[in-house]
Parts: C-alpha cells; sequence; structure tokens
C-alpha cells in the first residue's frame, strides 16, 4: 500500500476535525460529498442549504452525488421562476461525485457517461429509469432539462462540467482516458455546449481551501467624485461600467445585493420604464431620469477614478441595477452609450448602523416592511439567541460559513421559515412546496417572524428539525428510506413529533416554548414516522402529495389525532 502524501494526510484531519466539530451529526463521506461540493463551487457563494439541495448520492445514483443547474449564474430549484423572455441566457450544468477513497477509480467516470446517455439524451424519458436512478437524480435531471426546454428558443449558452473529487493524489492514463469517450456523448446531445472535466484531488482541494476569494471589487466612475472625510463618495458611474461592476464572468454577482433583501420584481410598470429609457440611447442622461445606487461599504479608497469598494452591498436600486444587467447582456454592443448612472457609496463599518441606512433608502419607495427581512430586529435576536445556544443563524448569507463554523451548526433564514411553518403554523406541506420563496409572501412572513412570538421557539423548532433529520437516517429509524422519500415526509413528522410533545395541535408554538427541554423519546419518533408513512404510502407517496394540501389534513384530522394517544 503506497504511502500518504502530506497533503492527503493534512486533508484527512481537516475532514475528521470538522466532522467532530459538528457533534458526529455527518459522517466522514457526508461531510467530504459537502466539503468538496462546497470548494468546486466557493465561486457561487451558495450556502450549505444550497449544496445539500444538489446532493443525490444514495444508491443508484449513475456515478453522480450532486448535481447543479445554474441560470445566468442562478441556483435553479423547484419554485424558481424562469424568465423564457431573456434574450441572452447561460445554462450550466454540473455534475459532481465525490468520494473519500484514495485513488481515482475508471468505474466513475464510465458511470457518468452511462447516465449522460441515459438522462440527458432528450428522446428519452427520465421517468422511464426509475429502476435504475434514485428519484432525487431523476428529479435534478428533469429541473435542468424542463430549464433547457424553456430557454431553447433564446439559444443560451450551455456549459457542462463534470468534477470528480477523491482524497487521492495522481490520476492514472486509464481513468484519464475515458474522458474523451463522455465528452464525445455530451457533444452529440448537446452540439456547441462546453464541456470541462476536472479530477479533484488532496492537492488541489486544500489549494482551493485556502484560495479565499477577494471581497473587493472596483468601480470605475465617469468623473472624479463628490467625496467626504468620512470616506463615502457621490458619484456618476458609466453603464457599461456599471454592469462590469455587478458581473462576474457574464453572470450577476448576487453576493453584493444580498442586504437588499426584495426580490426583483420582474416587469412590473417601474421596470418597464426603466427598460426602455435603457433601450432608447437618444434619451437624456439616464441619471436624470432615474435615482440610482446607494452602496454601503466598510472601507472606499480612490485612486483616479477607479474607487476600490471593500465588501460592496447595494442597499437601493435593486431594480435599477437589474435592469441594467439584462440591457447590456442582451446587448454586447455599448459603443456610444455614454450614459451614466448616479452612484452613493456610503462608508459605514458599523452593522446596526449598516441596517438603519437599509430602511432609511428604501423608506420612500411602495416596499412593504416584511420584505427588510435580514435587517429586522427580530432576526437579530433570533441570531443572539441561537448563539448562546450552539447555533449559528446566518442572518447575513454564508457569514457564518466564511468563518469555518461547523456545517450542522448553522441555521439559515430559510431553514429557520420551513422549520417553523412546519412546526408552528402545522404547515408542512408549504414547508415542501416552496424551499426557496417560503417567505415571499408578508403576511405568512409576518406570522413566522415575529417580536410577539416567544424567543425560545425557534431554538425549539432547530431542535425538533435537527433530531427528525438525524432520526431518519438508517441507522437510527432501522429502514432504508429514499433521500426524496425522506426529503417528502420530514416536515409532516416533525410536526406530528411537536404536536405529541405538547399533546395538543391548538397553541402548538407557545407550548413547545414552554417546555424546559425538548426531549423526544424513540417511541414518539417510531410512532410518528409510522403515521406519516402510512397516510403518505396510502395517498401515492408522490411529490404532489408532499406539496399538496391533502396530506396535512388527514393527519390533523380530530379522529386520527386519537390514534396518537393524544
Amino acid at each position: 500500500m503506497a504511502l500518504k502524501t502530506n497533503d492527503q494526510i493534512i486533508l484527512e484531519q481537516i475532514i475528521k476535525e470538522r466532522c467532530a466539530e459538528s457533534d458526529d451529526e455527518l459522517s466522514i463521506s457526508e461531510y467530504f460529498e459537502i466539503y468538496s461540493t462546497s470548494e468546486i463551487l466557493k465561486d457561487y457563494d451558495l450556502t450549505y442549504d444550497d449544496i445539500a439541495y444538489g446532493i443525490v448520492g444514495d444508491g443508484g445514483d449513475g456515478g453522480i452525488d450532486s448535481i447543479y443547474t445554474f441560470i445566468n449564474g442562478e441556483p435553479l430549484k423547484e419554485d424558481t421562476k424562469i424568465n423564457s423572455n431573456q434574450k441572452k441566457n447561460n445554462i450550466e450544468l454540473i455534475i459532481i461525485q465525490s468520494k473519500t477513497s484514495a485513488s481515482f477509480k475508471e468505474d466513475a467516470v464510465i458511470k457518468f457517461r452511462e447516465s449522460a446517455e441515459d438522462l440527458f439524451n432528450l428522446a428519452n424519458n427520465p421517468d422511464d429509469y426509475t429502476a435504475r436512478y434514485n428519484a432525487d437524480l431523476i428529479d435534478k435531471v428533469k429541473l435542468f432539462r424542463d430549464a433547457y426546454s424553456k430557454l431553447a428558443k433564446t439559444f443560451p449558452k450551455i456549459e457542462i462540467r463534470y468534477f470528480y473529487a477523491t482524497q487521492g493524489d495522481e490520476v492514472h492514463p486509464n481513468v484519464a482516458g475515458k474522458v474523451p469517450k463522455l465528452q464525445d456523448g455530451i457533444a452529440k446531445m448537446f452540439s456547441g455546449a462546453e464541456f470541462s472535466f476536472e479530477f479533484i484531488g488532496a492537492s488541489k482541494l486544500l489549494a482551493m481551501t485556502r484560495n479565499v476569494p477577494s471581497t473587493s471589487r472596483i468601480l470605475e466612475v465617469a468623473e472624479s467624485p463628490i467625496g467626504t472625510t468620512a470616506g463615502s463618495y457621490l458619484c456618476l458611474v458609466g453603464l457599461s461600467k456599471y454592469f462590469e461592476f455587478i458581473s462576474d464572468s457574464g453572470s450577476l454577482a448576487r453576493s453584493i445585493f444580498e442586504s437588499n433583501v426584495r426580490d426583483y420584481q420582474g416587469s412590473v410598470v417601474v421596470n418597464t420604464g426603466i427598460r426602455k429609457t435603457l433601450n432608447n440611447k437618444e434619451s437624456e442622461d439616464f441619471w436624470y431620469l432615474n435615482n440610482g445606487v446607494t452602496i454601503i461599504t466598510p472601507k472606499a479608497v480612490l485612486a483616479g477614478k477607479q474607487l476600490t469598494i471593500e465588501d460592496p452591498q447595494i442597499v437601493n436600486g435593486l431594480q435599477t441595477s437589474h435592469e441594467i444587467y439584462q440591457h447590456f447582456s442582451q446587448f454586447d454592443d455599448s459603443t456610444g452609450d455614454e450614459r451614466a448612472v448616479l452612484v452613493r457609496v456610503i462608508f459605514e463599518d458599523d452593522e446596526e448602523a449598516r441596517d438603519r441606512i437599509i430602511r432609511a433608502t428604501n423608506s420612500q419607495t411602495s416596499i412593504p416592511p416584511a420584505s427588510l427581512r435580514s435587517s429586522d430586529e427580530i432576526h437579530r435576536n433570533i441570531e443572539d439567541f441561537l448563539k448562546s445556544n450552539g447555533y449559528y443563524y446566518d442572518r447575513k448569507k454564508n457569514f457564518y460559513k466564511n468563518q469555518g463554523m461547523p456545517v450542522a451548526k448553522i441555521i439559515s433564514i430559510p431553514y429557520m421559515a420551513q422549520a417553523m411553518m412546519a412546526i408552528t403554523l402545522l404547515k408542512p406541506d408549504s414547508a415542501r412546496a416552496r424551499p426557496s420563496t417560503l417567505i415571499n409572501s408578508d403576511a405568512e412572513y409576518k406570522r413566522i417572524f415575529s417580536l410577539d412570538l416567544p424567543i425560545d421557539i425557534y431554538l425549539k423548532a432547530i431542535q425538533i428539525m435537527k433530531a427528525v433529520e438525524s432520526y431518519l437516517k438508517p441507522e437510527n429509524c432501522g429502514q432504508q428510506l429514499e433521500r426524496k422519500i425522506t426529503t417528502n415526509i420530514k416536515y409532516y413528522v416533525a410536526m406530528i413529533v411537536s404536536v405529541k410533545l405538547v399533546g395538543d395541535k391548538d397553541g402548538i408554538g407557545d407550548k413547545l416554548a414552554g417546555l424546559p427541554i425538548i426531549n423526544i423519546s424513540n417511541q414518539i419518533f417510531e410512532e410518528s414516522l409510522k403515521y406519516v408513512l402510512d397516510e403518505f404510502n396510502n395517498l401515492g407517496a408522490t411529490d404532489k402529495v408532499a406539496k399538496g394540501p391533502l396530506l396535512v389534513g388527514k393527519l390533523l384530522k380530530y379522529d386520527e389525532i386519537q390514534t396518537l394517544g393524544l
């Protein structure tokens, strides 16, 4: 047996230590999947929830451990709306195999080729391969295929990228020699698609880990800006230069919009007006007709006409920025367009003050108060309370991930919303159906995140959700549940566990908050899982059942609740 290299030894130690930090909620192989995928997709600024969404390795995976589709840099999920009217689009399909083995094997590349021939050939129906591939993989393939079909009329740029990650070192020529056949197969199915295949070993993974992306961006201004002694600036920026500032390799740099928590409003009246103005080069200068953009930064340095901005956050002007991005994405020729946008760059290193600025700069626009999400006081309270109880609430996207906090201890706002929706509002169907758009409704948002709720309920909801997820693993529940089944039922199991814990479905939030500790017996888990599975299977055990109201209605019928011993 060959001796391990220093890089292999260091990588193995890192993985073991980080697994231990998560209190063994993740196995070595589970953590390696998350870790390797996180490093491979580092430039996409994904949360751990986003990464977990794409993991499909569960037997019958065709050599695919995780699969992700990005539309114009945006991760695609089942509730993502696709704008088929946009003229220029970029579709990226990323497929990863992550194995803790110390070598690369030919079989992995062969499986990649076989699964591609079966699932990516548009002449084949993915549902015809359910005996060979698991449901989760087939669903993720359908996401890609549906998006491709919807955008085909726009002749999108297609990138298909494969990664094979192990704790190995060298790639044997026989293994690398299997790649061209995979490439030929992809080329026949998607003519003109860009193809790449990369072997990621211990040395490369460590290099990726050490590579910390720059958080600063350069904004080229049109004229000398008006500056203040505090380090803030008021400036005009050419439209094409602003497009460059908000873009990364042609995709929208979404990380700089995280503080502006409004969703892009699409073709509403104001955006239609911005679009018409952009399309008319002969109109008055753009900044005459537009309120401009506000950027907050902890540091900005001017050198000539270049403003270097550290960790920029666009807190006002999201609609304007999106329309500028869309305009220049569709029209490559920006020559002769000398129009500019007004940009305010505000220096502020105090986080609470930054939140006040976010609210102030959005206060005069017709935005529902609940749209200013992450800067709400309730989220600060949850963050502080969870931290004192061993969890890290990612009120600001990827803040704790970037600090290296344990994977299993980081709680995102969407994860909290799904747990609260299932447990306190008794709506596991909504939690399952809308993984990324759950709190777009202001009415639902206010019911979930409210200063009137006892702060302890947020901790209790997370403890129950985490306990249920842990129990549903085969080694704990004694059943080999397919990953897709687990995804479909876990919110229902959490709801029934919660009802059993307090003995009633009415006023469940207050009653859970009143419990001194969350202590779930094995009997409660067993009875809750059986109850949910029986009803789920009786109704057909489909996605439609999990996302619709019928199952929750059956589970919460008064007479059936009595069978739980309540």
